[in-house]
């Protein structure tokens, strides 16, 4: 619960929100649900991102994810509700990635159809991992400002756009087999050395942003893209993502501040149920700016 305990602020695990952060502003985070050889997982709460990559390094074994479901959606609105938020905004998932805006949205249509006069927003950030975690604490951070609802909803709609994640894989193998891989099928079975740098376009699917070949590249790549993607910003959010590539992880970073004048850029590793598809060994960053 926010500051302000009569709004409410939800996400999913996807969104890579740091545990303090969330405390900080109040957001509360619904895990996703991941599934290793049929057993069935919490994202964030009973499986690491370490112990996932090591096992998907070890050996092959099938890894599936899943939305939280509708029953899970209603009942976190439910104790909004009953918490004393007369305003709950839920921030979810790309909608091409996931069930995740379903869910939210037939849950807030269940707990409407009880309570007509509860107002709940399902927003579809179009965005996963960072930019979605980033859209997310933004709109917290104005909520608990005294910012009505109303205006963070057009704040959200005007700013998704100016957010998106950039990564270089190690593999397009987890990312086809969970049907993710969206534009980038047309590289997947290459007998050429090919390397797409993706991201997530304006239909919130995935895309290639450049092609490389070989990895000493990908660093100077990210940033260049970095560059590009926010020329004439004013204010910039943005944290290096990582899927047990710590060592990487911190190469960018120190890239990154050697061209723009930022002082604390986080490193998150990505969380279980995301890089269930994209598999160990990404790099990339995620961005949100004015």
């Amino acid at each position: 619960m926010l500051k302000n305990k009569e709004v409410s602020v939800i996400t999913g695990s996807a969104a890579q929100v740091p545990k303090e952060t969330a405390e900080a502003l109040g957001i509360d985070i619904l895990p996703l649900l991941i599934y290793v050889d049929g057993k069935e997982y919490h994202d964030g709460i009973d499986i690491s991102p370490g112990e996932l990559y090591q096992r998907m390094r070890l050996n092959q074994m099938e890894v599936k994810t899943a939305a939280p479901t509708v029953g899970q959606y209603y009942q976190a609105f439910k104790n909004s509700i009953e918490g004393g938020a007369k305003e709950i905004l839920c921030v979810t998932l790309s909608s091409k990635l996931s069930a995740d805006y379903s869910s939210a949205k037939n849950a807030a249509n269940l707990v409407k159809t009880e309570n007509p006069e509860s107002k709940i927003f399902v927003f579809d950030s179009h965005r996963a991992a960072v930019p979605q975690g980033l859209l997310t604490i933004e709109a917290a951070e104005r909520l608990n400002a005294g910012q009505p609802m109303e205006d963070v909803l057009t704040y959200l709609e005007n700013a998704w756009q100016k957010s998106s994640l950039v990564a270089a894989l190690d593999t397009l193998e987890y990312l086809n087999k969970g049907g993710r891989i969206g534009q980038a099928a047309i590289y997947v079975g290459s007998a050429l050395q090919i390397l797409p740098i993706l991201y997530l376009n304006d239909e919130g699917i995935v895309a290639p942003a450049a092609i490389l070949r070989g990895k000493n590249k990908i660093i100077p790549t990210l940033v260049s893209q970095l560059k590009n993607r926010t020329e004439g910003y004013k204010k910039i959010r943005l944290a290096v993502m990582h899927a047990d590539a710590l060592e990487r992880a911190e190469e960018l970073k120190e890239a990154i501040q050697e061209a723009f004048p930022l002082n604390d850029i986080p490193i998150d590793e990505f969380t279980p149920v995301m890089g269930a598809h994209a598999g160990p060994g990404l790099l990339g960053l995620g961005y949100l700016y004015e």
